[in-house]
């Protein structure tokens, strides 16, 4: 398998675990509100601290990728949706401490009906291979 394939299935198999993972510091915070009386808007917020985060330098810049899948869950734990954002880094050496000082703030959104989810969070670096799974229940009122 190549490192391509291997990270997708590491991303995976955190994604469907049900097993907080932690390698790189990661918060998660959910919030929702009412667009209707049928539909909700759920934003989920989430903070990547780097600090722990290998960048290493080439060809003059400080380059990795970081690969967020958000996922919502329903309340039987049945796949709903998710989202994937890679994160590519291209720093220049006067960027880097910045960025390392102050993290990355990620957001999504789903539009979902009422009811309970969870909501699983999955964070993966490129360069180190580090992975951080985290999972938020969170209900919907009616």
């Amino acid at each position: 398998m190549d490192a391509a394939a291997q990270a997708t299935e590491e991303i995976r198999e955190a994604l469907f675990s049900q097993d907080n993972l932690s390698e790189i510091p990661v918060s998660l915070n959910t919030q929702f509100y009412k667009l209707n009386d049928v539909d909700t808007k759920l934003s989920v917020l989430t903070l990547i601290d780097l600090k722990t985060v290998d960048v290493p330098k080439r060809r003059g810049r400080n380059l990795n990728t970081l690969t967020l899948v958000t996922a919502l869950f329903d309340r039987d734990g049945k796949y709903v949706t998710a989202t994937e954002k890679k994160l590519e880094f291209r720093l220049q050496d006067q960027s880097l401490p910045t960025l390392l000082a102050s993290g990355i703030k990620s957001r999504v959104s789903f539009n979902v009906k009422p009811g309970r989810y969870v909501v699983r969070q999955v964070v993966r670096d490129a360069e180190g291979g580090q992975l951080t799974g985290l999972s938020r229940a969170i209900e919907i009122p009616f």
